[in-house]
């Protein structure tokens, strides 16, 4: 079977990722349409994307999303914080980092931090909706906000499903 004709994942295809570019490019706007400055310098925290239909609860599919999140805001300078190393946010198993109103303002005095992304999606028939904003955490203002979808690839469906116990 020749190059041409292989089907299925390959590296190339990884390497440059439609998902993994959708994420970052969502990033770059919300980034872009802030609406105060937010010092690169200045910590921030990332918690996981939920699933808009139950807050307290995400997937695979969302705390990857959020790792991108969080990588793509570092690629670009900022500071975040990670959450993985904390022991005072409320992480469920099989959630992710939940960030809960009393966690924020703790986590923000302890890091200075100015804002917290968050982020919610909606999975349909072909297509997940995604929603990130950018909040500051003294007065719970959105400074910045984008919406953007993915579409429902088997990747992508793969990733929604719950693991099985």
């Amino acid at each position: 079977m020749s190059a041409a004709c292989a089907t299925g994942p390959t590296y190339q295809a990884a390497e440059t990722s439609e998902f993994t570019q959708a994420n970052y490019s969502a990033v770059d706007k919300l980034v872009a349409a802030t609406a105060v400055p937010i010092a690169k310098s200045a910590p921030l925290l990332v918690a996981t994307m939920v699933n808009i239909d139950s807050l307290n609860q995400s997937s695979r599919f969302g705390r990857l999303i959020s790792e991108q999140i969080a990588t793509r805001l570092t690629q670009l300078g900022h500071g975040v914080v990670e959450m993985k190393l904390r022991n005072d946010v409320y992480i469920r198993e099989g959630t992710g980092e939940l960030l809960l109103s009393r966690d924020v303002r703790t986590l923000s005095k302890n890091h200075n931090v100015q804002v917290v992304v968050v982020g919610n999606y909606a999975v349909a028939a072909g297509y997940a909706y995604l929603t990130l904003k950018m909040v500051t955490v003294t007065d719970n203002r959105v400074v910045a906000a984008v919406n953007y979808l993915l579409p429902l690839t088997e990747n992508n469906k793969a990733l929604l499903m719950q693991p099985r116990e």
